[in-house]
């Protein structure tokens, strides 16, 4: 068995997020997977019909507690998440990700495997449309739309994301996740930067904590360029995990705390990654190059070469194709 731990703050969009949880909740109930969520009780009405919601599952628990802060700080759920973890294994996982009992399965065999010290799943987010076309087919066939050129489902692709499998021990040698992040942004790529240096696998660069965001992973650079290519494997094998539209209070405080949470990064990861060093300005050659080593056809993956930004086709309204007019 492996256990997932979800972070739940209903300070946002409460029913959308309780309508996720018990999605998740359903389909782990029928595989060997145990769901925990780590729940910040704010002791208002949807808390109360969160915890009824999800009393009566067999291998799902909520750990609720309140955390003194205004704030949304998801790694702290975490952690109070994981202190109810004894399987061996575990799973990172955000509520707005459909469950995908296959493609968690075949991570979780690589891993016990020792095919990798731990593997980041890369995430396709979709549209308001794109959600309700996969509520009414399957992953496969969604990702089948995205690697076909269409966009009306598509928001863009993020290769790493937070989407990670690994040992229990790790995130215990580690500590969990930093809790000074809160609100929006960066504690998973702390977090994935610190379990990558456990084994080694980021090289010392210069460039790390550059911050410049790509609409394909592949033309990523800094900190999601190297964590981006301990993914490349799982992109080739178009192992993708769909995540599932809610709306963007960009107003919110959630998210103004964006700037703030990556100069916590940058302070914390500088001088790890300050040694210069002769490296690719992009992942590009490194994707063309293990495509040639396992004699895959690149040209499947055409769709990843596409860097637009903010292309209209990409919007699935015309409320949004408006507004990205005018904008």
């Amino acid at each position: 068995m492996i256990t997932v731990i979800i972070p739940i703050d209903l300070k946002s969009r409460p029913k959308d997020v309780i309508n996720k949880a018990i999605s998740i909740t359903e389909k782990a109930e029928k595989t060997d997977f145990k769901i925990i969520f780590g729940h910040n009780d704010r002791n208002k009405r949807q808390d109360k019909k969160f915890k009824e919601k999800l009393n009566n599952y067999v291998n799902t628990s909520v750990v609720s507690t309140y955390v003194d802060s205004d704030d949304i700080n998801m790694s702290r759920l975490r952690n109070i998440a994981f202190q109810q973890v004894e399987t061996e294994y575990l799973l990172l996982l955000d509520v707005d990700i459909n469950f995908n009992e296959n493609l968690f399965v075949k991570y979780l065999n690589k891993l016990k495997n020792n095919e990798g010290a731990f593997f980041i799943i890369p995430c396709l987010y979709l549209t308001k449309y794109g959600s309700h076309i996969l509520h009414k087919t399957n992953d496969n066939y969604v990702l089948n739309r995205f690697f076909s050129f269409s966009r009306k489902e598509f928001l863009h692709l993020a290769s790493p994301s937070s989407i990670t499998l690994l040992k229990t021990q790790d995130y215990k040698i580690l500590n969990g996740f930093d809790e000074q992040f809160s609100g929006h942004g960066f504690e998973d790529f702390d977090f994935l930067t610190r379990l990558s240096n456990l084994y080694n696998l980021l090289p010392k660069s210069d460039d790390f904590i550059a911050n410049k965001t790509a609409r394909s992973p592949l033309f990523s650079v800094g900190f999601r360029k190297y964590l981006g290519a301990l993914c490349l494997d799982a992109l080739i094998e178009k192992d993708i995990a769909l995540h599932k539209h809610h709306r963007k209070e960009k107003k919110s405080p959630y998210y103004f705390r964006r700037d703030i949470n990556f100069n916590i990064f940058k302070n914390k990861h500088k001088k790890t990654h300050e040694e210069t060093i002769n490296s690719q300005p992009t992942l590009l050659i490194d994707f063309m190059r293990i495509c040639s080593v396992k004699n895959i056809d690149i040209t499947d993956y055409s769709v990843l070469f596409d860097n637009r930004p903010g292309h209209i086709d990409r919007y699935d309204t015309f409320l949004r194709k408006l507004r990205f007019i005018l904008k």
